[in-house]
Parts: C-alpha cells; sequence; structure tokens
C-alpha cells in the first residue's frame, strides 16, 4: 500500500510539474510562417527541370528543416517555415547544386521569392563538388558524436557494429562484442525510443544500409535515463523529409553463404508522412577454436583438452512502419511499429582429451555440440507534440510498448572416439517472455535569449518469466531424460519513476547545464520453485554538470559529470543453480547490488575549414564492480556466478584527427588509451590488478575517379586484463571499392574484411584450483558484395520530434 501511494503521489507531482507551466501559456497564439518559392530550369535549354530536390537547412546548426520536389512546371513552394535564418540547395542528378545563404524568414515577411533558378549541368570536376557537399563522417557536439552512417562507402554492406569498429571510443572484438570506453555496460536507442532486444543483439539485427546516424552519449545529461556504465548509443534511422515517393533498396551476398537485404518506402504528402521498410540477413561466422582447462577438486586434477570447429550465425528480419502527421503548426503526432524476428544458431564439431592424475588416465572423445538463442518480438510507440508560440517553447509526450518472446537451448552429446556410440549427453532449455511500457512527459521553456528550462518525468515498468531445464541422456533408453530437480522457474516484475530537471545558461563564450534526476525503484524477484521472494525499494539521485567554453578561432573547451547506474541483468540475479551445458553452470546472486559510476570528462575541439580535431579525457570511478568469477563446481566443470568485486577506475584520453590530405586522399586517424584498475575482494582475498589498454584506427578514402572510391583501414587492441585473467590484443585490415552508376543511382560495393586473418580472441582466467584457456579464430578474408539503389533521389534525414530512450537490457 505504501508503496502504491509513493506511485501515485509521484505521477501527481510530475504531471502538475510538467503541465503547470504549459497551461499558463496560452497555446491560441499564432505566429507568423513563411514561404519560399521559386521555378528551377536548364540554363542553356530554358526548359523546366522536373523532381529537382530543394532541401532547406537552418543557418545555426546545419540541420535539414524541410524539403520539396520541383513539379513539372519547375515550380515549388516551401510552406510553413518558422520565422529564422535558413540556407537552401537546389540539386538534381546529372547538375551542379545551387545553394543560397542567408536566407531570412520575419515577422512581416511571409514569402520569400528565390525566382528563376537556373541549372547548369556537371562541368566542374567531382572533387570540386565532393569537397564541398560531404559532411565529416564523425560530427563532434557538446554532449555526444554523431557519426554519419550515410556518409560512409561501406555502409550498405554491413551491421551497426562494423559501423561502430571506426568511432572514437568504441571497442568490437571479433565475435561483435561492443564495448564503450572499455566498458560493455551501455544502453541502445532506435530513434531515441526503447529497444526490445539486448544491446549487442540489437546493434548485429540493425543493417547499416537503414541508418542515417549514430549518436554516441558518453555522459548524458539528467534528461536521460541514467542506466549503463558507459553511456549511450542511439541509433537514428533513416526516414525520408522530401515531399513525394521515394525509396532505397540493398541487396548484398558474400562468403561462407552471407546474404541478405532491406528496402524502404517513404511518401510524403504535404503535412503527412508514411514509411515502411523491412530486412533480412543471414551472417555466419566460421572458425576454429583451442582450449585446455585444468581443475583440481579433492586431490584429482582433471585435464581437458578440445580443438575442432564451430560455426556462430546470426540472422533474422524486421519489419517497420511509421505515420507522421503534422496536425497544425503547432501540433504534431507520430505512430510507429517495429516486429521482427532474431536468431543466433551455434554448431561446433570438437575433440576431446580428457587426462586425469594422479592414475594418468587419457580419454578421448568426439563432442557434437548446438545451440540456439532467439525469439520474436514487437515494439509500438505514440508521440504527441505541442509548440508554443515562443521559439523551443515544447510540450512532448511518449507513450512505448514492447514485447518479446525469448527461446534458448543447449544440446552437447558426447561420443566415443570412433563416434559410433554416444556416451552421455545434456540438453538445457531456458525460455521466457518479458513485456515492458514507458510513459514520458518532457517540456522545455527558453528563458530570455539564451537560456533553457527542462523538466519531465518518466514511468516504465517490466515484467518477465524465466523456465529452465536440464534434460540428461540415459543411455539405456537412447534419449534426453528431463531432470525435475534441476529445473526452475522465476519470475520479475520491476517499477521505476522518475523526475529530471536541467538548467541550460550562456554567459558570454561560457555556456553550462546543471541538471537533476530522483528515481524511485520497486523491483521482485519470486523463486517459483523454492517460494523465496526479494523486494527492493529505494531512492537514487543522479547529479549532471555540463560546461563549455569557446575559445577565439574555432577552439571549443567542453567539461562534463554524470553520476549513472548498472543495474544487474536478470539472470545475475537467479539464486540457483543453471546448467549451461555439460561442462558449465552459473549462479546468480539476488542480494546483488547494482554498480555505481562517477564520469568526468574534459574535451577540446579544434576546427578547420576541412579538418577538425578533438581531444577528449576522462576518469570514471564503478562502486560496486560487477564481475564474472569462476570456480571448481565439480569434476571438470566450472561455475560462474556474479558479484560485487570492489572498485574500478579508467583514466584515459580520446583522439581524433581528420583531414583531406588532397581532393582525392582523406585519412581519419583515431585513437584511445586509457589506464585500467580494478581492486577489490575475492573469495576472501584482497586483490589488485592493472592494465594500460590502447587501440588505434587508420582509415584512409581514396577518390579513385568521379564515380569510384577505394577504402582502406586498419585497426589494433592492446590486451586487456580482468579480475581473474586477461585477454590478448590483436590487429586487422579491412579494404573496400566502391562505384556507382546511373548518376549515382545505383552503387556496387565490394568488401573485404580481415584480409589478412589476424582477427582471433585468446583469453585466459585462473585462480587458486582451476586454470582455463581459450582460443578462436574466424575463418577469413569475409569478402561481400552489394547493390543499392535509389528510388526519386531518397534523400533520408532523422525526424527528431520523437523523445525517449531505452529502458536498459533486462536489468533488475
Amino acid at each position: 500500500m505504501n508503496a502504491t501511494k509513493k506511485k501515485w503521489g509521484l505521477i501527481c507531482w510530475a504531471l502538475l510539474m510538467v503541465f503547470g507551466p504549459a497551461l499558463a501559456n496560452p497555446t491560441n497564439e499564432i505566429s507568423e510562417k513563411g514561404v519560399l518559392k521559386g521555378h528551377v530550369y536548364d540554363s542553356k535549354t530554358g526548359q523546366a527541370v522536373e523532381y529537382a530536390t530543394i532541401a532547406v537547412y537552418k543557418s545555426r546548426d546545419n540541420s535539414l528543416v524541410t524539403g520539396e520536389i520541383s513539379d513539372a512546371d519547375g515550380a515549388f513552394a516551401i510552406k510553413g517555415l518558422e520565422a529564422g535564418e535558413f540556407y537552401v540547395t537546389i540539386s538534381f542528378l546529372g547538375y551542379d547544386a545551387v545553394r543560397y545563404d542567408k536566407i531570412t524568414v520575419e515577422p512581416g515577411r511571409d514569402v520569400v521569392n528565390l525566382g528563376d533558378i537556373m541549372l547548369d549541368g556537371s562541368s566542374r570536376s567531382l572533387d570540386e563538388v565532393e569537397v564541398v557537399a560531404d559532411r565529416q563522417s564523425i560530427e563532434f557536439k557538446i554532449d555526444k558524436k554523431v557519426v554519419s552512417v550515410g556518409e560512409q562507402m561501406t555502409s550498405a554492406s554491413l551491421s551497426a557494429v562494423e559501423v561502430l569498429e571506426n568511432v572514437p571510443s568504441i571497442r568490437v572484438d571479433i565475435e561483435g562484442n561492443v564495448s564503450l570506453r572499455g566498458s560493455t555496460g551501455f544502453t541502445v536507442l532506435i530513434d531515441g525510443k526503447p529497444t526490445v532486444l539486448d544491446p549487442s543483439d540489437a546493434l548485429r539485427q540493425t543493417p547499416a544500409s537503414t541508418i542515417e546516424n549514430i549518436e554516441i552519449i558518453t555522459n548524458p545529461s539528467a534528461k536521460y535515463q541514467p542506466d549503463g556504465t558507459g553511456g549511450i548509443i542511439n541509433i537514428i534511422s533513416k526516414k525520408n523529409r522530401m515531399q513525394g515517393i521515394q525509396g532505397l533498396v540493398n541487396v548484398k551476398g558474400g562468403s561462407f553463404s552471407q546474404y541478405g537485404g532491406d528496402i524502404l518506402l517513404n511518401w510524403r504528402q504535404k503535412n503527412t508522412n508514411f514509411y515502411v521498410g523491412g530486412d533480412y540477413n543471414n551472417r555466419p561466422f566460421p572458425g576454429e577454436s583451442f582450449s585446455e582447462r585444468r581443475t583440481v577438486n579433492n586431490g584429482i586434477t582433471t585435464t581437458k583438452i578440445s580443438e575442432g570447429e564451430n560455426e556462430r550465425s546470426f540472422n533474422g528480419g524486421s519489419f517497420r512502419a511509421g505515420f507522421d502527421w503534422d496536425i497544425t503548426e503547432k501540433d504534431f503526432f507520430s505512430i510507429g511499429i517495429r516486429t521482427g524476428k532474431y536468431n543466433m544458431d551455434s554448431e561446433s564439431d570438437l575433440y576431446y582429451t580428457t587426462r586425469q592424475t594422479p592414475g594418468n588416465t587419457i580419454l578421448s572423445e568426439f563432442n557434437r555440440s548446438d545451440a540456439y538463442r532467439g525469439g520474436s518480438y514487437y515494439s509500438l510507440t505514440g508521440n504527441y507534440q505541442r509548440k508554443f508560440a515562443q521559439e523551443g517553447h515544447e510540450l512532448s509526450a511518449q507513450l512505448n510498448y514492447r514485447s518479446r518472446e525469448g527461446e534458448e537451448w543447449s544440446e552437447n552429446r558426447l561420443y566415443s572416439e570412433n563416434k559410433n556410440q554416444i556416451n552421455s549427453g545434456t540438453r538445457t532449455t531456458e525460455d521466457g517472455p518479458s513485456a515492458r511500457w514507458e510513459m514520458r512527459l518532457d517540456y522545455t521553456k527558453p528563458i530570455g535569449e539564451k537560456d533553457r528550462f527542462e523538466a519531465g518525468f518518466q514511468g516504465r515498468s517490466s515484467e518477465s518469466d524465466d523456465i529452465t531445464t536440464l534434460s540428461v541422456y540415459d543411455q539405456t533408453i537412447g534419449e534426453m531424460l528431463l531432470q525435475e530437480d534441476k529445473s526452475n522457474e522465476i519470475n520479475y516484475s520491476r517499477n521505476i519513476y522518475a523526475l529530471y530537471s536541467t538548467y541550460n545558461g550562456q554567459l558570454g563564450d561560457f555556456g553550462y547545464q546543471l541538471g537533476l534526476r530522483g528515481e524511485y525503484t520497486l523491483r521482485d524477484i519470486l523463486n517459483i520453485a523454492g517460494d523465496e521472494k526479494y523486494t527492493l525499494d529505494r531512492w537514487d539521485y543522479f547529479p549532471t554538470l555540463h560546461l563549455s567554453y569557446q575559445l577565439p578561432k574555432d577552439h571549443q573547451l567542453m567539461a562534463s559529470y554524470s553520476r549513472r547506474i548498472d543495474r544487474p541483468r536478470g539472470y545475475y540475479l537467479e539464486p540457483f543453480i543453471t546448467w549451461q551445458d555439460m561442462y558449465n553452470v552459473r549462479q546468480g546472486n539476488p542480494n546483488m547490488d547494482p554498480e555505481y559510476i562517477d564520469a568526468m570528462e574534459l574535451g577540446y575541439l579544434k576546427k578547420w575549414e576541412l579538418a577538425q580535431l578533438s581531444l577528449e579525457g576522462y576518469y570514471r570511478v564503478t562502486h560496486n564492480k560487477v564481475e564474472r568469477i569462476q570456480s571448481v563446481y565439480e569434476e571438470g566443470i566450472l561455475l560462474t556466478a556474479f558479484a560485487n568485486v570492489g572498485t574500478d577506475y579508467s583514466f584515459g584520453l580520446d583522439a581524433t584527427y581528420s583531414v583531406p590530405l588532397f581532393k582525392w586522399w582523406e585519412v581519419n586517424l583515431m585513437g584511445n588509451m586509457y589506464d585500467y584498475r580494478v581492486e577489490g575482494s575475492l573469495n576472501e582475498k584482497s586483490f589488485e590488478r592493472s592494465s594500460f589498454n590502447w587501440s588505434s584506427r587508420l582509415n584512409s578514402t581514396f577518390r579513385v575517379m568521379k564515380t569510384v572510391q577505394l577504402q582502406l583501414d586498419g585497426n589494433y587492441n592492446s590486451p586487456t586484463v580482468t579480475s581473474q585473467g586477461e585477454t590478448e590484443g590483436y590487429y586487422t585490415m579491412n579494404g573496400a571499392l566502391r562505384m556507382d552508376f546511373l548518376d549515382r543511382k545505383l552503387s556496387a560495393v565490394v568488401q573485404v574484411r580481415d584480409i589478412f586473418a589476424t582477427a582471433r580472441r585468446v583469453s585466459e582466467t585462473q585462480d587458486a584450483d582451476f586454470y582455463n584457456y581459450q582460443k578462436w579464430e574466424r575463418k577469413a578474408p569475409l569478402v561481400s558484395f552489394t547493390l543499392s539503389y535509389r528510388i526519386n533521389n531518397f534523400m533520408p534525414k532523422r525526424n527528431n520530434r520523437g523523445n525517449g530512450e531505452d529502458m536498459g537490457d533486462e536489468e533488475f
């Protein structure tokens, strides 16, 4: 009852805080709107140019406002422009683009006529045009990095994971696992809204060809949910903002049975916009593995050596559709749906040699293992936004619902050396549906000319069931038999209610933002079999601070601080033993504390006309550090548990420099170096481990001809440590060739990844009673071929009316 009162009291307080200021302001004020019009003609023939693209950008931040396509008479009229300063580009395939700067819309001047616009045939070299038109592939802003995926020549053939390989602060291992400044605890959003998938699955599942931008937010403000050690990765989907019907189609294939494709169609007519898209991809990763494991139990040392081949395959498809409606000049509504199926299949054939001492017993066996993880999902999102008369004065509401059916199983069969008899085997399953919803209210009010106040309320609720089973092979009947005593069922429920407020101000060249967020968490874990219930009832507070100072001549300093939280995933909290396969079990801890993170950054940014330099220093302290702890469970079997082992510290520097050395050669150099230290107590013994970690990337793009580009990039990742071991470093080299045809409507990309087959994962963990060495090398090089076709000069741009963020990855 007390929890219910708290919940509804918090909701009422939030509604009063958010809606009160809005209701106190009249909503019926009408501001004058501008109209931009003109005619587009061929300068030589004088004929009208139909389907020319007219794009309107804000001069202040280069963001696309709206666009139009000229009609059969070459005429266009763009209505509903807010007061402000813009620049306009007019372009069409086969012509040089024309740009008009300092287009001003003022009250009382509601029509801007550009008159007759004459387009010249493309007489300048491609180099001259592209140096002006290309954006930086990575843009640095006060609170985030923005990766322009559409600017990367290989984006049509990749997933979001491969795109992130060339982003500062990001590290990707050869299995596609992403870490942000050394941490795998981060939040993934899609269009600023919750994703139903785990972070790594969401990145693997998203084709890069469907992405316009990726935002990396390492120190989010109080407006954002504080979940995740590393920060937020926000994927912005492509969506056309131009009038008419446009689209984009990609088809791809490659070595080791890679294949897939995606399509996006967009229809924008006056004040409505409808889009629909779908994709399917199959991405297998075959490789070879070797492992050595030694365990000591009751005076007997068991050594298992395995080697052989395995393959992990990620495949699945998705469908998305949405509708945007500009109800009035002040009211906007949108709704979107996303559904799909994700799958991860694993197969391995390994030869085992087992030796026990004393006695020197040797046994040779063959192990066939199959595993699956996947399921179906869907999400539904609705947004409403109200703009008031004052520019920047807004109120928005959002409701998200998402559901997922999860299924996992793993089957191991251990044969005699000649494979004619099954000696033993196990089958484990883990199933469970989950459902989550989120409600947001966000209010923004400008104060004076440069200051801004923001406040909001967020409520999120999640519930899931998890059922695990173990079956063991019975030689007498030749089947797997269910072990009832080793099957478990658990139910999770979690509700989080939050209030936040931020204040942005400007004092000359000095800018600041202060923020505070309070969150109330009520979490219940019910162990059905053991009839045990674990409850968490707590308030947490998260302050944030962002500072900037504009130095002379395009220099800028930025500093920030935020407090964050990384909540344990569901299976980290399960109080029982779960069998993963015949050699590995795991057990969670329902009383484990979340990690709390203090993160500080100091950044420097320098821009030249065509080049830029970014330096970011950071210091991060993680309290209640959570680690996977391994120990001997039984003879030859390892137990993985989860524990708060102590505190870790990361102190490092991100550096990025990009410059076109010549008109035909652009270079991007990125590096990340940090000192990592973890200290605490494990098995009643104090420990301290440290390592100096670094990674570097060099990306070179060559414009060989007007319609041909070549790209080469190299990556190196250094070794790193954990509380019980370390992982080796490795390097890779990739290359790609892109060719454009049919006035750039059709593009072809050939890509070769891991050219010299140098990527591998090697790790060691050890303690007093065990040693574990693992090595996996994927088969390489990986070759792929992609065809892309643009329908009606498709021009994607994000729709920034949405508000939202992820609720986390099954975190409780």
